[in-house]
């Protein structure tokens, strides 16, 4: 899925292969080289005395004993605890709608392999000084394989005795019980939950295999929830949002912002992929309606701030995009790797037991099982490749250095290689960012 981002106009007149961007009615320029935004009326006084000023890029050093000395500092290991799902999501990247992306299956990850897993990791990371740690669980549904999610538990607290271990797993909530909500609270698992917002959009995707819509069935487990422990409802459910361009996007902002038992919720977003997949020849994109949907929540939100109005969870989350661009902008050294980390954010174990850079890129860049450990040839040459890549798409982009492109980006079958659409997409996003972002700099609002 595409990260939820824009929250202006999306711009077309934007060139991929000019050096500076006109924003705001030409009264600003956003300079690729200086990574910086200036008044249009002194670019030519800043180019003149900025030079000392340009963006240096430094090549990423990708020895074996460099990767070895990344995963000692992995704060994250995922288990694909289940890759098989009780939904059947229309969206979902395991259906045959996606390139290069595995379909459901009947596997379960078996405690064997889990433990197996834990002690390999323990063995790289147990010197390390930061003794902490998250476990997370993903799908398919993880509740599918509580057996398994117990047992990394319980073997995880004993491996790493002296640890902050932290839980968590991602969910559509559908199979919660009693005993599963016990087991949650006691062990104070944070929960993702997937909610697409109100009953309209959510029942529209978010389905089991008879294609009858989950909204009802996940509203009464969150309700389960905060009624068993509100305390560790508001400390430990989140959401996860999926919109697809066919439904309106007002009225999920609606159903986040007035819904009283999760408003005031963190709340993650993205959009369905326009690219690497044939889901948008089902459903129509309403391109026109998104963007102005768009620029009426923008608006929402900037009077609240000025208002001084609590924002809810849904509008942090949407303005946080301005000032991820206000912190991207102050960079001034960048490497050859670009956004995507080096091994050292987090690790996906799959139900086979083979590693994966993370739990998003496709499962044709696997380095290594549990039975044989990392092989660190092939991690060596993932990156490599991933680089190069870059080197040869990215180079001469104007945004480089405020895209968000990672391995998981570029992925295909077993290579990297460039998507159009996915340029074009981070092209307008980032640019409707831009324009925003000078805005509520204008407007004071942050």
């Amino acid at each position: 899925m595409n990260s939820f981002r824009a929250c202006g106009p999306i711009h077309k007149r934007v060139k991929p292969m000019t050096d500076m961007i006109s924003l705001c009615h030409n009264q600003y320029l956003y300079l690729c080289d200086y990574n910086q935004i200036i008044n249009s009326s002194i670019k030519d006084l800043f180019l003149e005395n900025s030079q000392d000023r340009k963006v240096t890029t430094t090549d990423v050093p990708i020895s074996k004993e460099i990767l070895m000395n990344r995963i000692a500092k992995l704060p994250q290991i995922i288990f694909e605890v289940s890759a098989n799902c009780n939904l059947r999501c229309k969206y979902c990247v395991y259906n045959n709608n996606y390139y290069n992306q595995r379909e459901l299956s009947p596997e379960m990850m078996n405690t064997e392999i889990s433990k197996k897993a834990l002690d390999y990791i323990y063995s790289f990371i147990n010197n390390r000084k930061d003794k902490t740690l998250s476990l997370s669980f993903y799908g398919g549904e993880p509740m599918m394989n509580m057996k398994t999610v117990k047992a990394i538990i319980e073997y995880g607290k004993k491996l790493f005795a002296q640890w902050e271990l932290y839980f968590n797993m991602t969910t559509n909530l559908t199979l919660l019980n009693h005993d599963i909500l016990e087991f949650l609270v006691e062990n104070n698992i944070a929960l993702m939950v997937s909610l697409d917002g109100g009953k309209e959009n959510h029942d529209s995707k978010r389905v089991y295999t008879n294609n009858t819509g989950t909204f009802d069935t996940v509203m009464e487990n969150l309700q389960k929830i905060y009624n068993y422990d509100p305390d560790y409802f508001r400390r430990k459910v989140s959401f996860s949002s999926v919109f697809s361009f066919d439904l309106s996007l007002i009225a999920q902002y609606e159903f986040f912002k007035t819904n009283p038992l999760i408003q005031k919720s963190r709340i993650r977003f993205s959009t369905v992929n326009t690219f690497d997949t044939t889901y948008y020849q089902s459903y129509p994109y309403k391109k026109d309606e998104f963007e102005r949907d768009i620029k009426t929540i923008f608006s929402s939100v900037k009077a609240k701030i000025k208002n001084n109005e609590e924002l809810t969870g849904y509008e942090t989350y949407l303005f946080s995009d301005f000032k991820k661009i206000g912190d991207a902008l102050k960079g001034r050294r960048h490497t050859t790797l670009g956004g995507s980390c080096l091994f050292d954010s987090r690790l996906f174990i799959d139900a086979e037991g083979r590693f994966h850079v993370c739990e998003k890129i496709n499962h044709t860049f696997s380095f290594g099982d549990v039975e044989n450990g990392f092989d660190f040839e092939k991690m060596s040459a993932i990156t490599h490749d991933f680089i190069q890549t870059q080197k040869e798409t990215c180079g001469k982009c104007n945004l480089k250095y405020l895209c968000t492109v990672c391995f998981a980006s570029f992925g295909g079958d077993g290579k990297f290689r460039i998507n159009s659409e996915f340029c074009r997409t981070q092209r307008q996003v980032i640019a409707a960012n831009l324009e925003n972002y000078i805005q509520c700099k204008e407007e004071k609002l942050m």
